[in-house]
């Protein structure tokens, strides 16, 4: 294929969208022209300029009409090829059938983009759907990649032109792709479905690759803290050695990771620390263990979350405990355990969202299915802090959302909670505390980033 022109289109980020960074990195190694455009900076000049071959969206659940509305408005008065990616079309691809987009890219997309560019014939491209005319042209997923080191650092230069990408302190990077565990709300059951058969589930890159992207980085930017992005980054232990041995000689900076409580122990901890671990996220969800296990299929003991947090804390790594209220066959009694839960393993911020049914997880299916959740999943959006969209009544539903803005000041003052006052303020009608206990919480919510992230930020 000649020279081609690929633009992408996102909505502002505050973080590095890696996603899109992997994509572009392939598509320029391929000689071709990549940029990147926020929703809020003007898209009809920046298309008129740039004049793209093709417009490519990542696509989050609850974003999908807001993209499609673009698109469909730029394909009034520019021709280009338009892609969505990303987790929607890829556990949802019967969306395009009434989108504005010529095609969508289900899974991993590096080596699908890359036969994208190379093939003329690209309607036969694993991994794509494709409108025919009135038929849709449904192509497998190819094999997820097995060899993580073949696939190009990503695309930096692309967000670094922003500066509040190039000047913050920390960076974000993902050292491994998949996760072998089967939690009812995520999708990580429906990824494992779609590749049944096609690779290995969980792949790690060499340590010596992930340094080296680190080192490149540190040294082309302003960087005083390290944030690995995985889903679990304490899977391996014989890989977490090495790394941690590795990462201490050659990057010396503090980092931030994700873990699972029933995934650590003290060596695994102490190997972190010594490294240079300065903070952790790990998840409780809630405190029953019935809605845990049975429901959430977290298959993990309130013991061992409590073992994880007391272990973080005596190797000094401060931690967030991330946590879901609102949850089916769950009522406010069950929340607020969760919320004495979190004052006991006293963690450094309290994070908590209110459940939303997704499609396509065996938890939003069961909702669908228990009466639950009687809508047609159009009502998500991408917010999960403020509602809940379950069949509960009114007047939970208004408790949740001052729970959830009042959950981390009651776990760091746990007198508000035990005195009785957090029942008062919750039972407010949440209309009228909306914008005060939004701002309280926000103010709260910065507070705990600075605890975790400190003075690097």
């Amino acid at each position: 294929m000649d020279f081609m022109k690929f633009l992408f289109i996102n909505k502002p980020f505050f973080i590095e969208p890696l996603g899109i960074m992997y994509i572009s990195s392939v598509v320029k190694k391929k000689g071709h022209d990549v940029d990147l455009v926020i929703t809020s900076d003007g898209l009809e000049k920046k298309v008129s300029e740039f004049r793209p071959d093709f417009i490519g969206y990542s696509i989050m659940t609850g974003d999908q009409n807001f993209y499609d509305s673009i698109n469909r408005d730029l394909k009034k008065q520019f021709n280009f090829f338009s892609i969505a990616g990303g987790p929607h079309p890829t556990f949802f691809p019967e969306m395009l059938e009434d989108s504005s987009f010529d095609a969508i890219c289900r899974g991993e997309g590096e080596e699908a983009i890359k036969d994208l560019l190379e093939n003329p014939d690209f309607k036969k491209i694993p991994n794509f759907w494709f409108k025919n005319g009135n038929k849709i042209i449904k192509n497998p997923v190819r094999p997820l990649i097995s060899n993580l080191d073949e696939i190009p650092f990503p695309d930096r230069e692309i967000v670094f032109r922003y500066s509040h990408i190039k000047e913050d302190p920390i960076k974000h990077f993902i050292a491994t792709r998949g996760c072998p565990f089967n939690c009812s709300y995520c999708f990580n059951e429906s990824w494992a479905e779609l590749y049944k058969g096609k690779g290995k589930r969980v792949r790690f890159r060499s340590v010596d690759n992930l340094l080296g992207e680190i080192k490149e980085v540190v040294s082309s930017s302003p960087t005083k803290f390290i944030y690995f992005q995985d889903d679990t980054f304490t899977l391996n232990k014989n890989w977490l050695k090495e790394f941690t041995k590795e990462y201490s000689k050659k990057i010396n900076l503090p980092f931030h990771c994700h873990i699972r409580p029933n995934t650590i122990d003290e060596e695994k901890v102490q190997t972190l620390e010594k490294a240079g671990c300065y903070s952790v996220h790990i998840a409780s969800e809630t405190a029953d263990d019935r809605l845990r296990n049975e429901v959430l299929k977290r298959n993990m003991t309130k013991e061992e979350i409590l073992n994880a947090s007391e272990l973080l804390k005596r190797y000094g790594i401060k931690f967030m405990l991330q946590n879901m209220i609102g949850l089916p066959e769950g009522c406010l009694e069950k929340d607020l355990e969760t919320l004495e839960l979190n004052i006991e393993c006293k963690p450094d911020y309290a994070w908590v969202s209110i459940f939303q049914p997704y499609p396509g997880t065996q938890l939003g299916e069961y909702c669908k299915k228990q009466g639950v959740y009687t809508e047609d999943f159009s009502d998500l959006g991408s917010d999960f802090f403020d509602s809940s969209k379950l069949n509960f009544s009114k007047k939970y539903k208004n408790q949740l959302s001052n729970l959830q803005k009042l959950f981390a000041v009651a776990v760091e003052y746990s007198d508000l909670y035990y005195s009785g006052l957090l029942r008062t303020l919750i039972d407010l009608p949440y209309k009228s505390t909306k914008d005060i206990f939004t701002e309280f919480y926000k103010n709260f919510r910065r507070e705990g980033d600075k605890k975790l992230y400190g003075f690097y930020l």
